[in-house]
């Protein structure tokens, strides 16, 4: 029985072996290479004569997004709208990464599968354009570009066409119940009163102090009392004044924002000093009006010594 299995064992390995078989060879130098370079020089630069000159006469590309393949003077266009509207357009190799040439024997075909990175911005909308970009090109037997798949980033792509337009996201309220919470904040601050403070914040909220605070370093409630209260051991608020008005800005699909602007008169407590603060918040309130969220810029060299 142990000579049947060992048999079986060499059988299925013989068997795995045998399904393997080549079909060409992968290169990561060649000449076609220095074509495709050619090709991304040209493309960025709108140099339509270059581009004709690589390009075969049935030459058609296709994206993540289009299912239909697209034409030799679609990619014409597409080439003279970006060389003259996206400054500083460039596609260049990702990182350590290089081309891959992949010779098809079966098929009398050569890939070149490329691994860049586009970048530019557009000087109409100022949109930035920064994003990976994946590339097969597909050559004929006379070493002419006869297809390209292009797998890049949609939805910045989306984003760049959209900035030409007027679009509306959302209703700004200049008078709205949420405001009200905002005012009574920035009223218990005045009267230096902690705990009417907090109690207008929920117990998740996440503040986030843009001046002293690394990127998504949220301090919680309570850390953000203790500092208040270190704030109001040092510092007497004599006055806040509201700057215009707050705005209720209530976007579309997303929860609701309210942007306000203060000044402050600071005095410092051991030097008698007083002094200036303007300060801007951002608070991001739920469906129920809970702050779930604070922002706040100010300039602590604003402070009185």
């Amino acid at each position: 029985m142990k000579n049947y299995i060992v048999l079986f064992i060499l059988c299925l390995a013989t068997s795995l072996f045998a399904q393997k078989k080549k079909n060409g060879t992968i290169y990561i130098e060649h000449p076609l290479i220095e074509t495709v370079e050619k090709f991304n020089t040209a493309f960025t630069t709108g140099d339509i004569e270059t581009l004709t000159s690589l390009l075969s006469a049935d030459f058609q590309w296709r994206t993540t997004n289009v299912r239909t393949p697209r034409t030799r003077n679609q990619l014409f266009n597409r080439s003279s709208y970006l060389s003259e509207n996206v400054i500083n357009f460039s596609i260049k190799h990702w990182g350590n990464s290089y081309p891959d040439v992949l010779e098809y024997a079966q098929d009398d075909l050569v890939d070149v599968k490329t691994y860049e990175w586009l970048t530019g911005y557009d000087k109409n909308t100022g949109v930035k354009l920064n994003m990976p970009r994946y590339a097969t090109f597909r050559f004929d037997k006379d070493g002419k570009i006869r297809g390209l798949w292009v797998n890049d980033d949609q939805l910045l792509w989306q984003k760049a066409y959209d900035a030409y337009d007027t679009r509306k996201n959302g209703v700004v309220y200049k008078d709205h119940p949420f405001i009200a919470k905002v005012r009574l904040i920035i009223a218990a601050m005045q009267e230096m009163d902690i705990e009417k403070v907090r109690s207008l914040y929920s117990e998740n909220t996440q503040f986030y102090d843009v001046m002293n605070s690394g990127e998504f370093e949220f301090k919680s409630l309570d850390e953000e009392m203790e500092d208040l209260k270190a704030a109001f051991d040092a510092y007497e608020i004599m006055n806040i004044q509201e700057i215009g008005y707050p705005d209720a800005i209530d976007y579309e699909g997303s929860q609701m924002s309210i942007i306000s602007w203060w000044k402050m008169r600071i005095k410092n407590r051991k030097s008698g000093n007083i002094s200036t603060v303007m300060q801007h918040i951002q608070h991001t309130l739920n469906d129920e009006g809970e702050i779930i969220r604070e922002d706040y810029y100010y300039n602590p060299a604003q402070f009185p010594n």
